[in-house]
């Protein structure tokens, strides 16, 4: 019996979309790697990774502009804080500022961090730059996925907790 979570999330606009996932990079200019090694101690010391390498500088160079083409800031969203809710605000910025400093999902119910698209007509901006929030609106948590945070985070946890079995 199939669950929700075996089918893709369903999105809220149709068409395709491409995610950089292929730890690809260009040594030199003429040397391209493309495998599927995570740079962690698991993938260091078991034998299920992958990778090729290939010298061939017009391949090299291929791979580099499709690179670059990909990582346009016009093609990425930046994450960034959100806005202060209005009436939590200055204790939502404390608990967040705790929670970006430990190594587990954010904790409390107003997320410190989100999403955020860069306008058209505006130039690429970091997020401390204080013309950014000008430039750029949130578009949320999981831009254009048609499903509850709470969903989505139980996919995640299910992802990554496959490989653990119960105690009882």
């Amino acid at each position: 019996m199939l669950s929700v979570f075996d089918y893709p999330a369903p999105l809220l606009t149709p068409g395709p979309r491409i995610s950089l996932h292929a730890k690809s990079y260009v040594i030199d200019g003429r040397i391209a790697v493309i495998g599927s090694h995570n740079f962690d101690p698991r993938s260091d010391h078991y034998n299920t990774e992958n990778g090729v390498i290939i010298d061939d500088t017009a391949f090299a160079q291929a791979l580099r502009a499709s690179i670059l083409r990909a990582t346009r800031p016009d093609n990425a969203w930046v994450v960034a804080r959100r806005d202060n809710p209005p009436l939590l605000g200055p204790i939502s910025r404390v608990l967040g500022d705790i929670s970006a400093a430990l190594p587990i999902f954010d904790f409390r119910p107003f997320r410190y961090a989100t999403d955020w698209q860069k306008k058209p007509d505006c130039p690429p901006l970091l997020p401390s730059d204080p013309r950014f929030r000008q430039c750029y609106e949130q578009v949320g948590d999981f831009p254009d996925v048609n499903l509850s945070g709470k969903a989505i985070y139980t996919r995640i946890i299910t992802a990554f907790g496959v490989g653990f079995s119960g105690i009882m």
